[in-house]
């Protein structure tokens, strides 16, 4: 099992600016001292760390409630942040009472989860 390194701080700020530098990406991003805060989806923060994707539900605009959150490895998270906040792309995630999973994240014409239920609920985070 390979381990997993944190990036460094000057990683995250390159991510940052590889993010401001890419037009097709919705939303807009700030860079903290520890993470990158990306609205990119209504109600919706994305919240980009040294290990992990969280997405997170804003409650009376200013409290965060996390959703769902992910490890993946440091050569994926471009490409997560990619196919979750691209422009015309869908974020699907499934939330019951055993938890959260994302179940698609891409272009909207290619999902192909349209019910609203199974057991539990899907949410639908659109970039725009």
């Amino acid at each position: 099992m390979r381990k997993r390194e944190k990036i460094p701080g000057n990683a995250l700020s390159e991510l940052f600016n590889k993010m401001k530098s890419n037009p097709d990406l919705a939303g807009s991003f700030v860079l903290l001292s520890d993470e990158i805060e990306w609205r990119v989806f209504d109600k919706y923060i994305v919240s980009i760390g040294n290990e992990y994707i969280g997405i997170d539900k804003i409650i009376f605009g200013r409290f965060k409630d996390s959703l769902t959150h992910w490890h993946p490895d440091e050569e994926d998270i471009y490409i997560d942040i990619c196919r979750l906040g691209t422009k015309g792309n869908v974020t699907v995630i499934h939330k019951s009472i055993l938890g959260e999973s994302v179940l698609y994240s891409g272009p909207a014409t290619d999902c192909k989860y349209k019910s609203k239920w199974l057991f539990g609920r899907y949410i639908y985070l659109y970039a725009k």
